[in-house]
């Protein structure tokens, strides 16, 4: 695992990184999920993984995730990213 890039964004309370694996298949988001914190010293349920990407034909792979101090800042940034449904008002009767 090489470290690519370490930021400590104290905006939003989170450090982001990114990292190129070598492996034989893509590693899912879990096992990244599993080795970061481990590397990092953080814990697993604090880690939001952004993407896991490889070229055709190479056993590299460039890993980005934030890590967030809490897992309250997470779940509030998780909320913000994703598109929440809107709710059809009832008809009047």
């Amino acid at each position: 695992m090489k470290i690519k890039k370490d930021f400590k964004n104290e905006l939003l309370n989170r450090r982001e990184v990114e990292v190129v694996v070598s492996a034989d298949k893509t590693p899912s988001f879990a096992d990244m999920a599993k080795k970061l914190a481990e590397h990092f010293k953080a814990h697993e349920d604090n880690i939001m993984m952004e993407k896991v990407g490889g070229k055709f034909g190479r056993s590299t792979f460039l890993v980005k995730a934030s890590i967030y101090d809490n897992k309250e800042l997470k779940e509030a940034a998780f909320k913000r990213l994703t598109k929440q449904k809107k709710v059809a008002a009832a008809p009047a009767a």
